[in-house]
């Protein structure tokens, strides 16, 4: 079988392509890859939505292959932003992202279950350096004082904190605004029941309005959602799949229900709440891409050994470059919380220790 090269990884990012049937292939990394197959799909979105919306002007993540006989067209980027517009549109570069986020899913399930000791470590620290610097952001949006921005303007830029941010915000979940015109859709749950169950068919999408809900995989809990407007059950709904998990109201809780067909009627009067699905799948995409790259130890930890001047790759090496990271920050956290009266920031020392 021959194939052609689409485009490829760290290429410049400036059309989305529209496959009219077959399959494609995209390799995540050298070693890690999925497919695509279907009809009248829209690829190559994650780019343009993240430069268009999130700001994020990033080159290609990842390399695109097809069989020679595959039928691909084409649409420029300033196109594919004005056919957002149209719901079958939105709604087929939706159900694509879906299908990347949950195959990159998979692959990051799958490269996790090998992790040895060390790379599991190297993993964990690196959530709680991205953790402590971001609470330290926020602190410092707050007050805008300098000696504080003196201290987090270097760990943003770490390379360490970047790994943390791929593993922590590729599980965020979906959040939106208020939706003041769906209030007639809103349900409330009495304590203990459940909203949807795990292996049911997935028919509609739940919006958190108030209260919280708890998370059941296989009858365990394993999370709890309390955020309002995080959005739930979307990758059901788009793939026509069964449910992952039950969610059950931990407490009275008020959802907003949309069904299929609601989210049709709803779009073409108001295509806001897909958009922001769209865009989100996009980022989860990103970021599930992003730790790809770190669990197979490759463009991330090269990057970060590189830019040390170190030549060994080993994760023992970057574990010790990380803990010791570490170490500056909380040693900089005290000495301010000490010489700054900075009382504020020991929720944050705390978290180092």
């Amino acid at each position: 079988m021959n194939y052609l090269k689409i485009y490829e990884r760290n290429s410049l990012a400036d059309y989305a392509f529209f496959l009219e049937e077959g399959y494609v292939v995209f390799y995540a990394t050298t070693l890690d890859k999925y497919t695509i197959k279907g009809n009248n799909l829209i690829l190559g979105c994650t780019e343009l939505l993240m430069k268009n919306f999130c700001g994020e002007n990033i080159l290609r993540l990842e390399t695109l292959v097809a069989p020679s006989y595959a039928s691909l067209k084409k649409i420029p980027e300033e196109k594919f932003i004005n056919n957002l517009q149209s719901y079958s549109f939105l709604l087929n570069v939706s159900i694509v992202l879906a299908k990347q986020v949950l195959l990159t899913n998979k692959i990051i399930n799958k490269n996790s279950t090998i992790l040895d000791g060390e790379k599991r470590e190297l993993r964990d620290l690196s959530t709680k350096y991205y953790k402590a610097v971001s609470a330290l952001n926020i602190e410092y949006e707050k007050r805008k004082l300098p000696w504080l921005n003196d201290i987090l303007k270097k760990h943003l830029l770490s390379l360490n904190y970047k790994r943390g941010e791929a593993f922590c915000k590729s599980q965020e979940s979906i959040t939106v605004g208020e939706l003041k015109f769906l209030s007639d859709k809103m349900i409330e749950y009495p304590k203990g029941s459940a909203i949807c169950k795990e292996c049911d068919q997935g028919d509609e999408l739940f919006i958190l309005q108030a209260g919280s809900l708890e998370v059941e995989v296989g009858g365990v809990k394993v999370a709890t959602i309390d955020k309002q407007g995080t959005v739930f059950g979307e990758m059901a709904l788009l793939l026509s799949e069964k449910r992952s998990a039950t969610l059950r109201a931990k407490n009275n809780t008020v959802v907003l229900k949309i069904s299929r067909q609601e989210l049709k009627e709803i779009c073409e009067k108001d295509n806001s709440l897909l958009k922001t699905i769209a865009i989100s799948l996009a980022q989860k995409h990103y970021y599930n891409l992003l730790k790809i790259s770190s669990l197979t130890s490759t463009v991330v930890d090269m990057a970060l050994d590189l830019e040390e001047g170190v030549e060994d790759y080993s994760t023992p090496q970057q574990i010790y470059r990380l803990k010791a990271d570490l170490g500056k920050l909380k040693h900089e956290i005290s000495d301010a919380i000490y010489k700054k009266d900075a009382d504020f920031l020991k929720p944050i020392e705390e978290m180092l220790s």
